[in-house]
């Protein structure tokens, strides 16, 4: 092998090692602190500030409630303090749907939970499970919350929905 070769695969070698070594000592922080699934908790530990994929939503108090669709006036979606989430569309009582919800650590749901988002890019972002008994499993990022607005991110899919409180 040439000198260059050499130190190609040296460089390599150090890139796989130091990443492997950075993965798992980012995983190893991840369990030791999750305490698992918090049913109709959006957060213990808020930090405060309005990007929660920092800091987490305010409170129980302030996810708990009716919002309605910024987008679409006749979308809401109603979240209650016992794990319950409710969507309904205005018009159309088939579209109601309800189902639970619960703070989920990324890295403990299921391979592919959140298509090709990796588990590990989420870590540290607040990640509700949402679960349907028609329409399934979504998974959604909180972007920003406050009194009055809600804003979400459908983790696969990419689309924001934001939300304004009505109740």
């Amino acid at each position: 092998m040439s000198t260059n070769q050499v130190l190609t695969w040296a460089v390599i070698a150090i890139i796989v090692v130091g990443g492997g070594w950075y993965i798992l000592t980012q995983n190893k922080a991840s369990t030791d602190s999750a305490a698992g699934p918090q049913t109709g908790t959006v957060s213990q530990n808020n930090t405060g500030g309005t990007d929660a994929m920092n800091n987490p939503p305010a409170s129980d108090p302030a996810m708990n409630g009716t919002w309605k669709s910024n987008d679409d006036a006749k979308f809401t979606r109603t979240f209650k303090a016992d794990g319950t989430v409710t969507d309904a569309y205005q018009g159309d009582a088939s579209a109601t749907e309800s189902g639970t919800y619960a703070v989920v650590d990324p890295l403990k749901e299921s391979a592919g939970a959140f298509g090709s988002v990796s588990a590990a890019s989420l870590t540290g972002m607040t990640v509700l499970k949402l679960t349907f008994p028609k329409s399934g499993v979504m998974y959604f990022g909180v972007n920003s919350m406050t009194e009055t607005s809600l804003k979400l991110t459908y983790i696969g899919r990419g689309n924001v929905l934001t939300f304004t409180k009505v109740q």
